[in-house]
């Protein structure tokens, strides 16, 4: 019975759900430092990130790391580096990820446009601290 539970364990949290705790400021007033939250991996292995949704991601540094889709257009293409996180291929999709706090944010200004593989899974509850708990928008 303790190696089902442990299978079930490994099955949700490696493809379904996992939870995972934010580091920094980049994200507020949204999210805040030490706050904990679940992040989906389902629903991103069957469609890409939309615009608005919060996202965990794999970034520079192979650091993890939780940032806002842009809308397409945000802000000019201009504004934006071209992006040195390597591409799976020509053909993938890349995504400008920025930061609620822009001040205290290194994102998509900083490290250009994110290619989708980067991105892991979409923010959707936060469970601590209690005073905050319920669903990401």
């Amino acid at each position: 019975m303790l190696a089902a539970t442990a299978l079930v364990v490994v099955v949700v949290t490696q493809w379904i759900a996992t939870p995972w705790q934010v580091r920094g400021d980049s994200m507020e007033p949204t999210l805040r430092d030490g706050d904990r939250v679940i992040v989906d991996l389902w629903t991103l292995g069957g469609r890409s990130p939309h615009a608005r949704e919060i996202v965990v991601v794999r970034g520079p540094d192979d650091e993890e790391i939780v940032k806002r889709v842009a809308r397409e257009g945000a802000g000019g293409a201009n504004r934006y580096p071209d992006a040195w996180l390597p591409a799976e291929s020509p053909l993938e999709s890349t995504f400008i990820l920025l930061g609620d706090n822009p001040d205290a944010s290194t994102d998509s200004r900083t490290f250009g446009r994110v290619p989708r593989h980067r991105i892991h899974g979409r923010v959707v509850w936060r469970y601590w601290p209690p005073s905050g708990w319920g669903k990401i928008e």
